[in-house]
């Protein structure tokens, strides 16, 4: 099998689970959209914003503490202790969150909705929050053991679950916002029983080993810190956003970012498939070439799929939301952008794992992240909502560039610089072909013709660039691993 193929197939495996849930959760925008106004909306990214950091805390880093335990103590028994004790931190932490939500319940919904009326979805929330995080602990059991069928039917059974307890008690029962956060917590609790009725022979109360614990979130602690700026530079935007702007501002911008992160599962596949690849030929003397042209690939494939969200954001957001959400068209396209480039040193992070390196990663994203808090604040108030996302967008920037740098100096890779700068050149002069030629088409009626035009030229614009050293590199990538 080539390493083109294999690349591929590997990218269909291993994003499965991952695509699954956000493909339930795309498919679920229209049908909110469709039902609440941007403010609502704004209210359900505040309580999702708040549960994606309420998990950074209960899981504090523990699947990858999980991970090399597994490995480093294989006996059966003792894998049972790794997880069955991860299983108890995260129930026993995540009790404590939510008994902490519970109690706050009416000053969380004045400082962030300012309506104490909505209190009830913390409740919710409280709910939701002791079990979404139990199917996470199942799902990476599986994917040690190399069972992605597994895994892959336990997230189903959570975001299913999800999709149709939400849809029915919003579109057919009409609870309005309380019905999505309850739909959220059925599905939690749908794959949580799942879990341990599955691997109830691996989760175990007396398999509990508490002394294993402290070692473990040592281990995991730094991690803590890195998801934490990961968040603030996606999550922790729509704070900003909704104190800074409006509640209703904080829902188009969730809408876009919701939207855009589709794009981030492209670059994820790539990622979780290319990462063994690359580390299978790590010592070859291609590596160095196979490493450039494939960052290379991906950074302008990337920025295709990102002209082509910003092409099709107005005609994307009539079709999948409602014309209430048109005005997130320039966040998604932004967004878009951003959430291309935020994925390119996940690639570029092989050239530190070979070297066994994680702190220039790690100091890169702090840069990025505290840049993004600075700047949201001075755009936020001038720019609105686009502003914030322009602020989040220069922090990605920043982290791309230290990444590249950093990578570079701890194992030089062959990026062809005027080749990817050719690249961006084209697609600049295609970007001002869309904006030049936007009013001349919307006279005409609808610009969907104008941007397929666009888009599919320069697809094969940028396929007739790569083509060759795609096939050069790939195959002397090919040779060297069969020898």
């Amino acid at each position: 099998m080539s390493i083109f193929r294999r690349l591929l197939s590997d990218a269909v495996v291993y994003s499965l689970t991952p695509l699954l849930s956000s493909l339930v959760g795309f498919l679920l925008v229209p049908v909110y959209t469709r039902t609440f106004s941007p403010t609502d909306y704004g209210a359900l990214a505040l309580v999702n914003t708040t549960t994606t950091l309420a998990t950074i805390f209960v899981v504090f880093g523990l699947d990858n503490s999980s991970a090399i335990w597994f490995w480093e103590h294989p006996e059966k028994h003792e894998r049972s202790k790794t997880f069955s004790s991860w299983l108890a931190f995260t129930t026993v932490t995540s009790v404590a969150v939510a008994a902490l939500a519970l109690v706050l319940r009416a000053p969380l919904s004045r400082w962030l909705f300012d309506d104490v009326r909505l209190s009830g979805l913390w409740v919710l929330f409280a709910v939701n929050l002791v079990a979404v995080n139990i199917p996470r602990i199942g799902i990476l059991w599986y994917r040690m053991e190399r069972k992605p069928w597994p895994a892959v039917g336990l997230g189903a059974v959570t975001s299913v679950g999800t999709a149709a307890f939400g849809v029915l008690f919003v579109v057919y029962l009409h609870v309005g916002l309380s019905g999505v956060i309850a739909g959220q917590a059925i599905g939690s609790w749908l794959g949580t029983i799942a879990a341990l009725i599955a691997l109830r022979r691996v989760f175990s109360v007396r398999a509990v080993d508490p002394p294993r614990l402290p070692p473990m979130l040592r281990v995991s602690a730094p991690l803590v810190l890195m998801t934490n700026l990961n968040w603030v530079m996606s999550g922790a935007v729509a704070y900003f956003v909704n104190f800074l702007c409006s509640r209703e501002d904080a829902g188009l911008y969730q809408v876009a970012n919701s939207l855009s992160s589709v794009l981030g599962l492209v670059i994820f596949a790539f990622d979780q498939a290319w990462a063994p690849i690359a580390l299978s030929i790590r010592e070859v003397p291609v590596a160095r070439r196979v490493y450039g042209v494939t960052v290379e690939a991906a950074l302008v494939l990337g920025l295709l799929l990102a002209f082509a969200a910003t092409v099709f954001a107005t005609p994307a957001l009539l079709v999948i939301t409602h014309p209430e959400y048109v005005p997130a068209r320039w966040v998604l396209a932004i967004l878009a952008l951003n959430t291309v480039l935020i994925n390119v040193p996940s690639i570029l992070s092989v050239t530190f794992a070979r070297e066994k390196v994680t702190m220039p990663l790690a100091k890169a994203t702090a840069v990025g992240a505290v840049v993004t808090v600075a700047l949201v604040p001075l755009l936020a108030s001038r720019m609105g909502k686009e502003g914030a996302a322009l602020a989040v967008l220069v922090g990605t920037l920043i982290i791309l560039v230290l990444t590249f740098r950093a990578s570079q100096s701890v194992f030089p890779i062959d990026v062809h610089l005027g080749r990817v700068g050719g690249a961006s050149a084209l697609i600049a002069i295609w970007v001002a072909l869309f904006a030049g030629g936007r009013r001349f088409a919307e006279s005409l009626g609808p610009m969907i013709g104008l941007g397929t035009l666009l888009v599919l030229t320069l697809a094969a614009a940028i396929a007739l660039l790569y083509r060759r050293p795609l096939r050069e590199a790939w195959a002397e990538g090919r040779a060297a691993r069969e020898t």
